[in-house]
């Protein structure tokens, strides 16, 4: 990925996923973000309260995995599309089981809003991340969708 000029080179080489992208390094340089998530969680939590702050920021990791369920489908990585979903469907039964589900619901914040199009910008960035990290072209997505078809 090139580097952005404006952007100091320690925060620079943090933001970067390794080359060549994986479905893993992927997965690697969306969780080096958490950290820039808990100032806004804080944030909110000492603000307005924490019962707020988690319904605000439970399906913050359905982004997380909406970006990499998309990069593995551009990739034809059925092991990656499978552990996408299967982090979905545990995390989505952990917030059903312990009732943040419905109270996400029942009771929306305007973040839940913002993060179900950031969901979907998330999908459309996994699905394009060759592109995005500087494997223009589609040789890489003809060469993924052949060796797909070989096996």
């Amino acid at each position: 990925m090139t580097s952005v000029p404006w952007l100091p080179e320690r925060l620079n080489r943090w933001l970067t996923v390794e080359q060549p992208v994986t479905y893993w390094s992927f997965w690697a340089a969306l969780l080096r973000l958490v950290p820039l998530l808990v100032v806004p969680f804080v944030v909110v939590f000492v603000a307005v309260g924490g019962g707020f702050a988690l319904r605000s920021f439970a399906p913050v990791p359905f982004v997380f995995v909406a970006a990499t369920l998309g990069y593995a489908v551009r990739a034809f990585d059925e092991l990656g599309v499978l552990l996408s979903l299967i982090v979905a469907a545990v995390y989505g039964f952990l917030l059903w089981a312990s009732g943040v589900g419905m109270a996400v619901l029942r009771q929306p914040t305007p973040l839940l809003s913002v993060l179900a199009v950031l969901a979907f910008v998330a999908l459309v960035a996994g699905f394009s991340a060759p592109t995005l990290h500087g494997q223009r072209g589609e040789g890489g997505l003809e060469r993924a969708r052949r060796k797909w078809q070989e096996e």
